[in-house]
Order: structure tokens, then C-alpha cells, then sequence
């Protein structure tokens, strides 16, 4: 039976206790808690995989690392169809209070998490945060080996389909020498007679 994700948690006895939390949070429960989620994708396809270990280091970063994974669909902004996007998120976030905490996580190579000192938080959030973070800034079928997988099609409008270039519209042929009339000085010369 998989764990429910505590909902308020405290980030110093968790990470003093090197507690790890790892399960699953549904479409269901993605629905109804993770809006910002749910209003950035088309659809949720499968239920979200977190796994996450907190502790802190031999400096006193309180950290959570980890890992993240979910599949949601998008619509393609070049084509406009549907299409799957896996989601793969690692996380390395150490929880800060103030700017010196801030400063000694960045130098140790963590993303920063900001809390109050007694703020109990929702892990929920973070992987929200985490798998928003993963999201393409304009979403887009990925590129094959092939070039793009994308099938646009153009709706042209049956008066055009059958629309001839014909020997006006090609340009002059290569071996033609221009006339006086081809030069598109030749209105200015006119003038000037």
C-alpha cells in the first residue's frame, strides 16, 4: 500500500531524521491540489512518482534531494495537436531562512527553498514547483532524428489550389538580358527627361 504525502511537515525534525518520502500523488490528488500544475498542462496522464531524502550536511544545510517524475500532455504550439511530455525532475533544494543560509546553499550547489523559521510546508508544493520548473517554456513535439514530428497542415482555400505561376510570376529567365523597362530607375530616368 502506497504512503499518502504528509501534508504539513516540519523541515527540522525531517531533516534531523533523515526521513525519505517516496509514493505517488494521483490525477485525482493532482487535480484538486496541484491547480498551478493542472492549469499549465492539457491533461495528466499518469500519476506522479516523488521520491525525496532529507537531511543536512557537514555545514548545516537542511536539505531535501531526490527525484521526480510525471507525464502530462501539452499542446503543441507549432501544430497545435496534443502530444506526451515526460517529466523527469532532480531535486537538490536546501530550506533557507535568510540571506547567509541563501548564500551558504547556493555555494554548496543546492536550489533554495525559502521558509520562516517555524513555517510547516506542504511538500506538494515543492513538487509542483519542481515539475513547473520542467515544463518547456512554449511547448512543442520534441525533435526527431528526422527533424520535427510535427504534421502542420495549410488550409488553402479552393480559389487559390489551382492558381497558375505561369511566366509572369517566375521572374526573367536566366539567360535573358534586361531591358531599359526592367531597370526599376528607368520611371526616374523618364522623369528627369
Amino acid at each position: 500500500m502506497v504512503e499518502r504525502i504528509p501534508q504539513r511537515i516540519d523541515h527540522y525534525r525531517y531533516t534531523d531524521k533523515g526521513v525519505i518520502l517516496e509514493g505517488i500523488i494521483t490525477r485525482q490528488e493532482s487535480d484538486k491540489n496541484l491547480l498551478r500544475l493542472h492549469e499549465s498542462v492539457t491533461n495528466q496522464q499518469d500519476d506522479i512518482h516523488y521520491h525525496l531524502e532529507f537531511d543536512k550536511d557537514r555545514i548545516d544545510n537542511r536539505f531535501v534531494n531526490g527525484h521526480i517524475e510525471a507525464e502530462v500532455v501539452m499542446q503543441c504550439q507549432r501544430c497545435m495537436e496534443n502530444f506526451s511530455l515526460d517529466l523527469s525532475c532532480d531535486v537538490a533544494i536546501a530550506f533557507v531562512h535568510d540571506d547567509f543560509e541563501q548564500k551558504k546553499a547556493e555555494d554548496s550547489g543546492y536550489d533554495v527553498f525559502w521558509l520562516s523559521e517555524k513555517e510547516l510546508f506542504d511538500p506538494r508544493v515543492l513538487i509542483e514547483d519542481e515539475l513547473l520548473l520542467a515544463l518547456p517554456q512554449i511547448a512543442m513535439h520534441p525533435e526527431s532524428d528526422y527533424g520535427t514530428v510535427c504534421q502542420i497542415q495549410y488550409n488553402v482555400p479552393e480559389s487559390e489550389q489551382n492558381f497558375d505561376l505561369g511566366a509572369d510570376a517566375s521572374g526573367p529567365e536566366q539567360n535573358e538580358i534586361p531591358t531599359e523597362d526592367d531597370n526599376p530607375f528607368a520611371v526616374l530616368r523618364r522623369l528627369k527627361k
